[in-house]
């Protein structure tokens, strides 16, 4: 597996589309028009295609919180501090989608990879709607950082997981 694990929140479609028709009109703002026009025009599409994310790097035990435009990722790389677990945990992501005067709020499973550290500080690091994935990502990063790994999938039943079975099997084994 890769040495640099990455997440990045997704971003909607029709965002993308709308901000880089922004980026168009903002070039042509600054090229035909007033200043001020490009200008806020570029700000505009910056926001609609700005998007959060972190990466881990396993090698050198360092992680970073990213800001990613496009693709093109932003943060200051800093030291992992001591790490006593990841967990695999399920949660729901909302997504609220506004129209005139409609408001709709869409819920969908997802997984988060958390990396606990000082009393329950976290770091979220992955995020997938893929338990199998989320399970061999976690076991890579737990076999790199020489932690223990937290199956959180279950509301209310938080269980240690056997990381040799996993990584040797694949299977998902609970340790009492």
């Amino acid at each position: 597996m890769k040495a640099i694990i990455s997440y990045t929140q997704k971003i909607p479609v029709y965002r993308v589309i709308l901000g880089i028709l922004l980026v168009v009109l903002s070039i042509y703002g600054f090229v035909s028009t007033r200043t001020f026009n490009g200008v806020f025009t570029f700000i505009l599409a910056f926001v609609l295609l700005r998007t959060d994310g972190s990466e881990i790097d396993l090698e050198s035990k360092t992680y970073r919180k990213t800001i990613s435009v496009l693709g093109i990722k932003i943060g200051k790389w800093n030291p992992l501090p001591k790490v006593d677990y990841i967990s695999v945990f399920a949660t729901n992501e909302n997504i609220t989608v506004r129209a005139l005067s409609a408001e709709t709020t869409n819920t969908f499973p997802v997984i988060h990879l958390n990396l606990f550290y000082d009393n329950n500080k976290k770091i979220t690091v992955y995020e997938t709607k893929n338990q199998e994935d989320a399970f061999d990502v976690a076991s890579h990063i737990a076999d790199a950082l020489l932690i223990d790994l937290l199956d959180a999938t279950e509301k209310g039943d938080f269980k240690w997981v056997d990381k040799n079975k996993l990584r040797d099997e694949g299977i998902v084994v609970h340790t009492d």
